[in-house]
């Protein structure tokens, strides 16, 4: 009797050595289904002249979002722009006075319109 409850002991930590190496790839894995919007913003001037620039914008892709928008600081009058795709082209773009660095913002709603995240943009617009 004594010999079989030694083996299941064994047998219960062995398993548990098994479930304690599973459980960080577990959580790792997890992390990275949860991605939070905005992490990899990249921008692009594909025009500057007359201190006004059209800047193209692109973002990773997130199932959790519905909708975008967009907005420049900088510009006067301030702008925004909405889109539900993660890539758009803002037109009119201005520097701040006496400068060439434009700033926008960026903003991600989810189904029910509420904010999930929302991230500053610097674009030096002679890049």
């Amino acid at each position: 009797m004594v010999v079989n409850v030694n083996r299941e002991l064994s047998k219960v930590k062995l398993s548990m050595k098994k479930l304690l190496f599973l459980l960080p790839l577990l959580v790792v894995g997890m992390g990275v289904a949860y991605a939070e919007p905005f992490t990899n913003i990249q921008t692009s001037v594909l025009d500057y002249s007359n201190n006004t620039a059209t800047i193209q914008i692109t973002w990773n892709a997130d199932e959790s979002v519905s909708s975008y928008q967009i907005g420049c600081v900088s510009c006067f009058p301030n702008t925004a722009e909405s889109t539900s795709e993660n890539s758009i082209i803002v037109s009119n773009v201005t520097p701040f006075p006496n400068s060439t660095i434009a700033m926008l913002y960026g903003i991600a709603y989810d189904v029910e319109n509420q904010i999930m995240t929302a991230k500053q943009i610097i674009v030096n617009l002679v890049q």
